[in-house]
């Protein structure tokens, strides 16, 4: 680090905004949920925020160039992903308000379709090329190819399904207790299932399904392991994991995405073959976006709700409704079992096949008791944290504070 004080300054500043930023977007929210109406000032608070914060990030990341000890790796590599957080979040904020204020009606009707197109282009191109200009300067290790056959390949994809479930285990209560306080309309589904539920098959499957397989492993993966691992596959492997797994902003997904994201790290430095860990990534979205959203879509159809309203009518329960409703019941409840079978058999396999999943120290590496304390007292990485977070507030908070709101 070329300036310790000034660094830390920085980096201090820049989670100050970012709570400020956290803060300000929450309590927007909770008054669009509260239908309060609104002049437009919350939005331009929050850009009187996230503008001085790029500026701040921007210096912070030019002043962190040396990879010479474990904690300047780690603070140059978190804060050039930190100002790909900055795109993340203020980007498709400012350009879903500007369609809001020029197509409207458009925007509005379209709103799940819009905002995955949107999601999607922020972090397939915007992201991506935001972090290949950032990290381009920092050195990379090349990793030595290897192959994996077709029977390897259909294991792990077992056990990335059983990774999944116990992850979804663990983290749907804590999900569920946070998403307890909400006064959203009868027949909301939460914000993933309404953009999952209610947008185009063909947009999901694309910009959900395939091109996170493609562009989330070049930068949760390639981008990140191959400049980490100079300190060893620990420290590629739990950064990898844990960055993934915040970067989904939610319970509902954190820990299963940790856990995947351990295990797809694992797979690149062994294979050095980021085409694996894609595949891996699609196996899993396509089947989700694809065949169990369509499924639980036309079955919700089938009993009544309205996916582009939202609302929820009595349904139909003449045999001609019957007729098509009771084979959509068995065929949603024998691929619900299919897919739980898939998952039961990866955790066993997990469980089985542990022992070959184990990580290589390399002569002069840190002890991961170091680098765990590393990353965590660095705190600069916690200006990439306190993005990550940012993400948590704004998924839970402003249900919680409208929902309070509401009580008075």
């Amino acid at each position: 680090m070329e300036d310790k004080k000034l660094v830390k300054g920085l980096s201090v500043t820049a989670i100050i905004l970012i709570a400020l930023a956290a803060l300000t977007m929450s309590i927007n929210s909770s008054n669009e949920i509260m239908r309060n109406p609104q002049s437009g000032a919350g939005f331009f608070f929050v850009a009187a925020i996230a503008v001085p914060l790029l500026a701040v990030l921007i210096v912070l990341a030019s002043q962190l160039k040396s990879m010479d000890s474990l904690e300047d790796m780690m603070a140059a590599v978190t804060s050039r992903y930190a100002i790909f957080g900055w795109f993340f979040i203020f980007f498709i904020k400012t350009v879903s308000l500007a369609l809001e204020l020029i197509i409207p009606d458009f925007y509005r009707a379209h709103f799940s379709t819009v905002y995955l197109i949107l999601n999607s282009f922020n972090v397939c191109v915007v992201g991506t090329l935001v972090l290949f200009i950032g990290l381009r300067k920092l050195p990379k290790t090349k990793i030595e190819k290897h192959s994996l056959k077709f029977g390897q390949l259909t294991l792990l994809i077992l056990m990335m399904y059983g990774l999944t479930h116990i992850g979804s285990i663990m983290g749907m209560p804590i999900h569920l207790a946070l998403s307890a306080f909400t006064v959203s309309e009868e027949g909301d589904l939460g914000t993933l299932g309404n953009l999952l539920v209610g947008s185009d098959s063909i947009v999901r499957i694309i910009t959900v399904g395939i091109l996170p397989a493609i562009f989330e492993e070049l930068l949760f993966r390639k981008f990140l392991i191959d400049r980490t691992i100079r300190y060893g596959e620990f420290v590629s492997c739990a950064m990898s994991g844990i960055m993934f797994g915040l970067w989904h902003g939610n319970f509902q997904q954190f820990f299963f995405a940790f856990f995947i994201g351990v295990l797809f790290s694992f797979v690149y430095i062994r294979t050095g073959r980021i085409i694996y860990t894609m595949i891996l990534h699609a196996s899993l979205n396509v089947v989700t976006t694809s065949i169990t959203t369509k499924l639980l879509g036309q079955l919700m159809e089938a009993l009544g709700y309205d996916l582009s309203t939202g609302t929820i009518s009595e349904p139909a329960l003449d045999s001609a409704a019957m007729s098509k409703l009771v084979p959509l019941i068995l065929l949603t409840f024998l691929w619900i079992m299919v897919i739980a079978g898939i998952q039961i058999a990866g955790v066993i396999l997990v469980i089985v096949k542990r022992k070959k999943f184990k990580l290589v120290a390399r002569e002069g590496e840190p002890s991961r008791k170091t680098i765990i304390h590393t990353l965590t007292h660095n705190v600069t990485t916690w200006v990439f944290f306190s993005f990550a977070l940012m993400l948590f507030v704004y998924y839970y908070l402003p249900d919680i504070i409208a929902f309070v709101a509401s009580r008075f």
